[in-house]
């Protein structure tokens, strides 16, 4: 195994059985998933407070992958004009159906396109949106293009929910492990970066049984899919409070160009 973590990031996007590597096949599941995609995702926080934190003094924000903007919306009031970009125009009309604050604008590209569309802005934010950029290096450029100061990326090693964890291990497949693989990649590039872990929660009521195997879709009997997420488990009445922590990682890069702000030193 090669340990060019660009060629592993490379092998990891063209190994998806989705192939949503293929603009057509991702756009396609975005269209399909966005009335419902908010209610299938967890709130974050104990990211959003770390982030809005850390952004504190800056005057632009600009969020690659905003979707609907489950997490550009929380930090809007904490800079002055921000920025939701995304290549999916279903995504960003559940954003818009929100009615945003004034100071949030809007923008349909892809981030290949994104450096000929939007001016810079002083920090970009990259949650979990590299997942099917097949070229990892030019994505990372292209976010360095996009900032004046700093850039954020949120990923995660495939640890997430118990669930999702135990399916993979049933059919085999190893945890993808992206936010190593982003790690590896600045180190690559020698840029100066620091290193943030936060810890979140998700609880899922589920009203019974039954419920819960079709939430958790394992392909085992229910007596071994309850005994698998015991852990996990709060039964109330007949249904279930299915509840787990999961760790975001926050890799918050220093533009080079720009003078490195307090806390976005080299990683140690």
């Amino acid at each position: 195994m090669t340990d060019d973590p660009f060629i592993r990031w490379r092998e990891l996007v063209l190994s998806a059985q989705s192939q949503r590597y293929q603009p057509e096949r991702d756009l396609a599941f975005w269209q399909g998933k966005a009335a419902d995609y908010d209610d299938s995702q967890p709130t974050l926080p104990n990211t959003v407070a770390w982030l809005r934190d850390d952004l504190r003094g800056l005057g632009s924000l600009l969020e690659v992958g905003a979707g609907t903007g489950r997490l550009l919306l929380p930090l809007a009031d904490a800079v002055p004009q921000v920025t939701a970009l995304d290549y999916s125009p279903e995504m960003l009309a559940q954003l818009r159906a929100k009615n945003p604050p004034s100071n949030v604008q809007t923008v349909c590209c892809s981030l290949e396109q994104a450096p000929e569309h939007v001016a810079p802005h002083d920090a970009t934010l990259a949650a979990w949106s590299l997942a099917y950029q097949s070229d990892l290096r030019a994505a990372l450029d292209s976010l360095k293009r996009l900032s004046r100061q700093c850039f954020y990326l949120l990923e995660d090693d495939g640890i997430g929910s118990p669930h999702v964890q135990l399916r993979r291990a049933e059919a085999g497949k190893p945890r993808p492990q992206r936010a190593t693989l982003l790690r590896q990649a600045l180190e690559r590039l020698s840029w100066e970066f620091t290193v943030q872990y936060i810890t979140e929660r998700r609880e899922v009521i589920l009203t019974d049984t039954p419920a819960l195997l079709a939430f958790a879709r394992l392909p085992l009997p229910e007596n071994e899919v309850l005994d698998a997420l015991e852990l996990y488990l709060t039964q109330q009445g007949a249904g279930w409070c299915y509840g787990w922590t999961f760790e975001v990682t926050v890799l918050a890069v220093s533009v080079q160009s720009a003078p490195v702000r307090p806390g976005l030193g080299a990683v140690r």
